[in-house]
């Protein structure tokens, strides 16, 4: 197992030059050391004493050791028996690697795993008792993992006699037959059929297999409705089809959530506006419009719409329209036939439609395509097809389009620089992703973000002080999420100390005249009411604090009880920290 040497590290070091400093067990700071680190007078490390468990005099000083680097990373399994020296950048003795830090890790690692187990084990256990239709899980060999409390009902045996039990097994001895997890399996697809139980019971039977990344079946999940009484046949079918549209459903929306806290980053209404009516497209196949400033994250939004869609298992392909050559985008959109122009491939070339066929295909920068192309996309669009340079057949794709822009569209079709049928036909849903100015309270979690981000990349420990993100929160950030990206990874790898402060900014941005320097209300653009009063707030409260220098003096200031002003700046401060 592979780890940076800095993740292990025990920082809690004494460092000296005189044995009988080292404390012992009835000192008053022997808790406060895990190790001392004894020199010898020509400045050489000498010994290394562990403190955690005995007297240093009852206890074998260490002083063979391997040194590295904070930065450095090990094999655990290289090591476990070996004591390592960490070294800072100055080349400093920062911290010590032992068997007792691989114990600490490794079981911080189970309990974590250990967690999310559990947590799974309660989902689990949830969803198999909140239906009364039976739902089984087997394994890729058929053998019941798990099965519900309703089999006594339909089977005439308890759940607990069938886990273990094969499906082959049940079926040869007359429990049921057909097994639809049997066929499931066999055929490798989902499968629904009628089964008749030994105790008299019709069922009907939908068996879904799961696939690992190995391409074979790990589980096998089916369910069992209760279909005995055939003058209740038809209305049973169409809940059971609900019943799954309501499982595939609520599937989804666990899997839309997981994307969120991974993929997306953001506190504001509006942004959590767009993501809900997002989800509520993203079963459908209807073409999407990106509106937005530059940097604001259209692409990001366009890889949430294709991976909470029915195409996330495809192909998603982006092409900037505004960053190739109008004499190339054709070939690079439609691809060509072999022997097409002089230079082109023997065998021709796919475009990046076709690649992205099953998929999804986000047209960057659509403004910039020129109106010779715009008329073959509109056939794309329409008929689901396209001929290539040079040839003279049609080729079919299934590509769902997504275009994005910073341009106005309905302008440019008034002024006849793009196609108003075009237009028309991608203008079905139309998203604008509101500028970074707009949505402040996006701005502390995104620093978070970031900071963290740039921290793991570059082994960092770095944080930012709060003047600074409300810095950030003044400045009108003309570049977006991106700039205000780029700016916290330069001062991550540019600052001296491990504090970001004011000092640390690009002299540019600290003095950029679109920052709003007044003391007071910096609201500038419409936002959502909650979020303009809580900005407002939150500096009128810190202002007349700076001003009155306690909270008694700011409630008089602004007309309220002291309580008020410690209640709402314990609230408000969360925005910064």
């Amino acid at each position: 197992m592979i780890i940076r040497a800095s993740t292990l590290c025990n920082r809690a070091i004494l460092i000296t030059y005189n044995k009988n400093k080292i404390p012992k067990r009835s000192a008053r700071d022997y808790n406060n050391y895990d190790y001392a680190v004894l020199f010898d007078e020509k400045n050489c490390l000498s010994s290394i004493y562990p403190l955690y468990e005995n007297d240093y005099f009852g206890y074998e000083p260490v002083s063979k050791f391997r040194f590295v680097s904070e930065e450095d990373e090990i094999d655990i399994d290289d090591i476990l028996d070996k004591l390592i020296v960490v070294k800072g950048k100055p080349n400093e003795i920062i911290g010590i690697i032992s068997a007792r830090e691989y114990s600490k890790f490794f079981l911080k690692q189970m309990c974590l795993v250990k967690s999310k187990l559990d947590q799974v084990e309660t989902d689990l256990d949830a969803f198999m008792s909140s239906t009364d239709d039976l739902v089984c899980i087997s394994d890729g060999l058929g053998s019941k993992v798990r099965i519900s409390s309703s089999s006594e009902k339909l089977y005439g045996v308890k759940s607990e006699n069938l886990v273990g039990q094969n499906v082959k097994d049940l079926e040869r001895n007359g429990m049921y037959a057909p097994s639809a997890t049997r066929l499931a399996i066999e055929e490798e697809k989902q499968v629904s059929i009628t089964q008749k139980t030994k105790i008299g019971r019709t069922l009907l039977v939908t068996a879904t297999p799961v696939f690992g990344n190995d391409g074979k079946i790990n589980r096998v999940v089916s369910i069992s409705k209760d279909i005995t009484d055939a003058d209740k046949l038809k209305s049973e079918l169409r809940q059971t089809k609900k019943l799954l549209q309501r499982y595939e459903t609520e599937l989804m929306t666990h899997r839309i959530e997981a994307m969120r806290d991974s993929d997306l980053v953001y506190r504001s209404k509006n942004m959590e506006d767009i993501l809900e009516m997002l989800k509520r497209i993203s079963s459908v196949e209807t073409t999407v419009i990106i509106n937005g400033e530059t940097g604001v994250g259209k692409e990001v939004i366009a890889k949430y719409i294709h991976n909470i869609s029915n195409r996330s298992k495809g192909p998603f392909i982006k092409i900037n329209c505004g960053a190739i050559p109008e004499n190339l985008i054709e070939t690079e959109l439609f691809g060509y036939e072999k022997g097409s122009f002089t230079g082109a491939r023997i065998e021709g070339k796919p475009g990046l439609i076709e690649i992205a066929d099953g998929g999804t295909l986000l047209l960057d920068e659509i403004g910039e395509l020129p109106l010779s192309l715009q008329v073959k996309l509109l056939r794309v669009l329409q008929e689901k097809e396209f001929i290539k340079v040079g040839g003279v057949k049609t080729t079919s794709v299934d590509v769902r389009i997504i275009v994005a822009t910073n341009k106005n569209l309905k302008e440019m079709v008034k002024d006849g620089k793009f196609r108003e049928d075009l237009y028309y036909r991608l203008n079905v849903v139309s998203v604008t992703i509101p500028p970074l100015r707009e949505r402040l309270v996006d701005i502390p979690i995104l620093t978070h973000h970031f900071l963290v981000k740039y921290n793991e990349k570059y082994g960092y420990i770095k944080q930012m002080t709060k003047e600074v993100i409300e810095y950030f929160m003044r400045y009108s950030w003309p570049g977006n999420v991106r700039e205000l990206e780029n700016v916290i990874e330069r001062l991550v790898v540019t600052s001296e100390g491990n504090q970001l402060t004011i000092k640390d900014l690009p002299s540019e941005l600290y003095q950029d005249k679109k920052v709003n320097s007044s003391s007071g209300v910096f609201v500038t653009k419409l936002m959502p009411l909650r979020e303009a009063t809580a900005l407002a707030e939150y500096q009128l409260i810190k202002q007349a604090l700076k001003e009155g220098g306690s909270t008694y003096e700011a409630a008089r200031t602004l007309g309220v009880d002291q309580s008020t002003i410690v209640r709402k700046m314990k609230r408000y401060k969360e925005l910064i920290n």
